[in-house]
């Protein structure tokens, strides 16, 4: 909340509306049981998903997080007693999100911030897992409508995994999947396992999306540059290879090192 209440008073976004749900985990290991404890927290509809083991090999998908809705009962009485209304399920008529970071002008910043309409207080719970499991942290995009459900995405990370060790292209197989689907909003994803990371350290892996080249794309198409560029690229040889990945080349071939980073795999 010190975050949100510095972000909002900042002057570079003092007059701006931006605003993102969040998500994030701290981990311990219990010395005793050698397990670890998980602190899973949520501002918005972003979402934790715990994968467990299971003795036949497969994998369970357990809820670490729950998506802060306008219409939940909990919610819905915070945002009328700070003088707000849900309207089409949505704060105020605006916001699908009743906990946010930023979003001022649903802030009513005149509260102390756990009792605003949008709040960024974020809700914990707890899990416990094994070095057999895996945590995989993502944004709404990934579960937008019919996309994919917690259950499905975990089985399909999980086919995966039958079939590379490598998180990287696991993550974009996720997000390329996404895409297929028909997932029209922003996404992100994080896949995290509980073993012993030193080996996977490496250089930067850039692996570039498909390239829309239509004129009204020209924030994508500026957005893509730089993040070609970010990762040591031009542009042309960003296109270059993106039609080699698409020609279905080995995907070993498709892993581009170029500078001493740590950067997940570009999708845009």
């Amino acid at each position: 909340m010190d975050t949100d209440q510095e972000f909002l008073d900042s002057d570079s976004f003092r007059t701006r509306d931006d605003g993102s749900a969040g998500i994030f985990t701290i981990a311990t290991t219990d010395s005793t049981t050698g397990k670890y404890r998980l602190l899973n927290a949520n501002i918005g509809d972003s979402r934790t998903v715990l994968a467990l083991k299971q003795m036949d090999g497969s994998f369970l998908s357990i809820a670490c997080t729950f998506d802060h809705k306008p219409t939940n009962d909990d919610e819905r009485r915070r945002i009328e007693e700070a003088g707000g209304h849900v309207q089409m399920s949505r704060v105020d008529g605006q916001l699908a999100l009743s906990r946010a970071f930023g979003d001022r002008m649903l802030k009513t910043l005149h509260l102390p911030p756990e009792k605003r309409k949008v709040t960024s207080k974020p809700e914990i719970l707890m899990n416990e897992a094994t070095a057999d499991d895996y945590l995989f942290l993502a944004c709404d995009g990934i579960y937008e409508g019919d996309v994919f459900t917690r259950e499905l995405v975990i089985k399909f990370i999980s086919d995966q995994l039958k079939q590379t060790d490598d998180l990287a292209t696991i993550s974009g197989a996720v997000l390329d999947e996404c895409l297929r689907r028909g997932s029209r909003d922003n996404m992100s994803a994080m896949i995290i396992q509980f073993t012993d990371g030193t080996s996977y350290s490496r250089s930067t892996e850039y692996i570039p999306g498909p390239y829309f080249s239509e004129e009204n794309d020209g924030k994508f198409q500026e957005a893509y540059l730089k993040d070609a560029q970010a990762a040591g690229f031009t542009l042309e040889q960003a296109l270059e290879m993106r039609t080699k990945i698409e020609s279905g080349e080995n995907s070993q071939n498709n892993h581009n090192v170029k500078q001493e980073s740590s950067v997940t795999p570009s999708e845009c």
